[in-house]
């Protein structure tokens, strides 16, 4: 690895130059914006995606004073990898202080999420010059954090939202300076992204959740008036953590509360949050396993901990989801696997017997996707949908969000591992499907049912034989498989994927029913049979949800070579030489043809006699 990082290293002529280039940049923003009493942030990026007029000669040339992006970097250096990431690292190294050690494990850090990464990178189509757009980078970044992390972050979960609802790049807007945000911008409209630039990316957003972290660990120590200078005993450190992990949960504002807000805060959490129990049991697993033996903690080990509990509480928060998979499941009525009868969703919520909480209105429940009204007089919940939904989130911060560990994720990325390409045939996904952990008994011995199988065959067909493995048409066939694990794919721009706060303030309406309410609903509810099989698949199908034949992919797959390789193929340009050369002879035997013909249509005239 570190052979890898030195010749990385090694081969970055003018990473000085851009470090030197971004700092001045740096400074021209702040005074800049210090001397304006408004900045449009969103004007400014829009700017940076125009054309570039001028040359950097020009450029060069302007007020000193003014902000323009071509002083501080060519025109090459967009599409060069070594000097982005290096621009990059050096300006979050003097942003936030990271140190030569920081640097270092942060570079480590990009090598293992590569590593990650690629059977997801390999599988997901590129455009001509190998790389990815802007719905695959958004796409790509949502499934590694949530599968790394278990964070939802705001601009990158977007299930049922339109493709190209926003920018990947802006996931950093507040979280690092804006020429870094210009520059990732800038660089998706170009050629796109590829995955050493990806890994760039998510170390920068990694490293902004862990530097918001430390600073809220400082801000607890000092509502708690505690010394980051002294050492604490085990069992202070195990209530520090908790005290600090309430606040987490709850999205305490620690920098403005007081030691008493914080003590009567731990005492009423469980009221709030069911799991405290099983989470104070995590906690201290994480401490164990971060410093096994040790008795007395400084401040940077204390730290240490709370970073692994960042990383990781959103897994272990995910997890706990399978009693709420578990309480849907129950309430299933008789052929409907993966739906839930709204009256009995709502008679379970009366009972309150679970640590679940079943009150959301069918407003909200619609406006995010989770019923299925095909049936407008027996409206069903979509078990699957609802457990991924933003209902089921805790939101630590105001950047990202801790939800339910999304299992079809899980057989996708399986899926994806083996296969490594963007679309494969039926025979070859059904044999990959039959080897994953996520798979029915019945499904690993081939008997999945013809209904499916044909389905998968029509997708095929549509495509020419092969089937996108990230298209909207093979996601919905996996609800169908799997219906508990693997939500219905609405049309892109057909729901909103709204957190509840985000739709109270913007509706004015309240998201959870009171019991009155839910007991109304309950008995006014029509006397209905048990749902009956969707009329396009047959009856051993398992999800109520109907079949909509309509396809929508993050990025067309090329059935041709890439572009920038056909440019630079000698066979290329031997056949494209033949080629001209016929046509050249081709034309010149038709005008000869034509000539001849001409000539040979012409009437004999008879001869002027001499007298």
């Amino acid at each position: 690895m570190e052979k890898l990082l030195l010749a990385r290293q090694q081969s970055k002529a003018q990473a000085g130059w851009l470090e030197k280039q971004a700092s001045q940049v740096a400074s021209q923003v702040a005074s800049q914006v210090a001397s304006t009493s408004f900045f449009d942030e969103d004007a400014w990026l829009t700017r940076q995606r125009q054309p570039e007029a001028g040359s950097p000669a020009e450029a060069a040339g302007k007020e000193e004073g003014s902000f323009s992006q071509e002083v501080w970097t060519p025109a090459a250096s967009w599409e060069a990898e070594e000097d982005l990431e290096q621009s990059l690292l050096a300006e979050i190294e003097s942003e936030q202080e990271l140190g030569k050690e920081g640097r270092r494990a942060m570079e480590a850090r990009m090598v293992t999420i590569e590593e990650r990464m690629l059977p997801m990178f390999e599988a997901l189509p590129k455009n001509e010059y190998g790389k990815l757009g802007h719905p695959s980078v958004r796409y790509m970044l949502h499934r590694f954090f949530v599968q790394e992390h278990g964070w939802f972050i705001e601009g990158l979960y977007t299930e049922g939202a339109a493709l190209n609802t926003s920018s990947p790049s802006r996931t950093l807007k507040d979280r690092v300076p804006m020429f870094v945000e210009g520059l990732f911008e800038r660089r998706l409209g170009g050629r796109g992204f590829d995955i050493h630039e990806i890994a760039v990316l998510v170390a920068i957003v990694e490293n902004s959740v862990h530097s918001e972290a430390q600073a809220t660990l400082k801000s607890t120590f000092k509502a708690l008036d505690l010394s980051l200078s002294k050492d604490y005993d085990v069992e202070q450190v195990d209530l520090l953590i908790q005290i600090y992990m309430s606040g987490f949960v709850l999205n305490t504002n620690m920098s403005s509360v007081s030691s008493a807000f914080l003590s009567q805060q731990i005492n009423t959490i469980e009221s709030m949050y069911p799991t405290w129990p099983r989470a104070k049991e995590f906690f201290l697993q994480v401490r164990v396993d971060q410093a096994p033996g040790k008795v007395t903690f400084s401040f940077t080990e204390i730290s240490a901990i709370v970073r692994q509990l960042v990383d990781t509480f959103g897994t272990f928060q995910g997890k706990q989801c399978q009693g709420l998979k578990s309480s849907l499941t129950a309430l299933e009525r008789k052929g409907s696997s993966g739906c839930v009868n709204l009256p009995d969703f709502y008679n379970k919520g009366l009972k309150a017997d679970s640590n679940w909480l079943f009150v959301e209105t069918p407003e909200f429940l619609r406006h995010i996707g989770v019923l299925d009204e095909a049936d407008p007089k027996n409206p069903r919940l979509l078990s699957a949908n609802y457990i991924n939904s933003p209902t089921n989130c805790l939101a630590p911060t105001g950047y990202y969000m801790v939800c339910c560990h999304n299992e079809c994720d899980d057989i996708l990325g399986q899926l994806e591992g083996q296969l490594r390409k963007p679309a494969a045939t039926p025979q070859e996904i059904l044999t990959a499907l039959r080897s994953t952990s996520g798979s029915s008994s019945s499904l690993r011995a081939g008997q999945l049912a013809l209904g499916l199988r044909q389905r998968l065959h029509e997708v095929a067909d549509y495509h020419d034989g092969h089937v996108p493995i990230h298209g909207r048409l093979f996601a919905q066939w996996l609800h169908h498989v799997f219906p508990h694990e693997c939500q219905y794919p609405h049309l892109s721009g057909s729901k909103h994927p709204q957190w509840v706060e985000d739709f109270e303030e913007e509706t004015g309406k309240n998201v959870q029913m009171t019991d009155e309410q839910m007991a109304s609903f309950v008995a006014n509810a029509s006397i209905t049979l048990a749902p009956k099989a969707s009329k396009t698949l047959s009856a051993d199908v398992g999800s109520c949800a109907p079949w909509q034949q309509e396809e929508e992919l993050f990025a067309s797959i090329p059935h041709a070579r890439p572009l920038h390789e056909l440019e630079n193929d000698p066979h290329v340009w031997n056949v494209s030489a033949g080629i001209a050369f016929l046509a050249a002879a081709s034309t010149l035997f038709i005008t000869m043809l034509r000539s001849c013909k001409s000539v040979l249509s012409l009437k004999p005239e008879s001869k002027m006699l001499q007298i």
